[in-house]
């Protein structure tokens, strides 16, 4: 019988502080293949079970994205958490927002049941800040947990109720990075692809 999983959601910004207030007894981070190891998982290491695993953040199918596998072997890990007394999951990716929120939002209809899945991205919205899900691992955990689309719907909509939050994200964090080098560094800014640039709409008849 499952348990009612305590789930925080956290960023290589955040991650120092994270893990010894939150304590968790299970851990899933998300990395570019070539970001090592943040520092922090020295802390108490024996204390949790942990997964890391490595892809990029991206959409579009690349062969070093996320895949089917990647997203079974993270629910391997949300099942051992749901079933474990007093679970509590941590997912961590770089920014907190795409990889680690599509896998918490998995992590949260795995506990509820997929028919619950508008109400558990009701609950992720709660859980985090302006998250925007990646939407392959979203679509691999809907077809993983037998929700048949539902899990899709919620963020579908989502995302056509906030078009601009993405970019508004990036933004943000580049100018951050612009001030701060050791953030950008430990967020991976330099990999993002390059800001487009908006383009003017042409001016009407005088």
């Amino acid at each position: 019988m499952t348990t009612r999983l305590m789930l925080k959601v956290g960023g290589l910004h955040t991650i120092d502080a994270d893990l010894p207030s939150f304590r968790p007894t299970h851990l899933i981070g998300i990395l570019d293949p070539a970001m090592p190891d943040p520092s922090a998982y020295a802390h108490e290491p024996a204390s949790r079970d942990a997964l890391v695993m490595r892809f990029r953040d991206s959409e579009s199918g690349v062969e070093d994205g996320p895949q089917r596998d990647h997203v079974a072997a993270m629910l391997a890990l949300i099942e051992r958490a749901l079933v474990a007394p007093a679970g509590r999951l941590f997912i961590h990716c770089h920014g907190g927002v795409s990889r680690s929120t599509a896998t918490a939002f998995a992590a949260l209809v795995r506990r509820d049941g997929a028919a619950q899945a508008e109400q558990s991205f009701a609950e992720l919205l709660r859980l985090t800040t302006k998250p925007w899900p990646n939407r392959t691992i979203v679509r691999h955990a809907d077809a993983l947990l037998g929700a048949g689309g539902r899990m899709l719907a919620a963020l579908d909509d989502y995302r056509r109720a906030h078009p601009q939050r993405l970019a508004a994200f990036i933004r943000l964090h580049r100018i951050r990075a612009a001030r701060d080098p050791v953030y950008g560094e430990m967020l991976g800014v330099a990999s993002w692809p390059p800001p487009q640039r908006r383009l003017r709409r042409p001016a009407g008849p005088a």
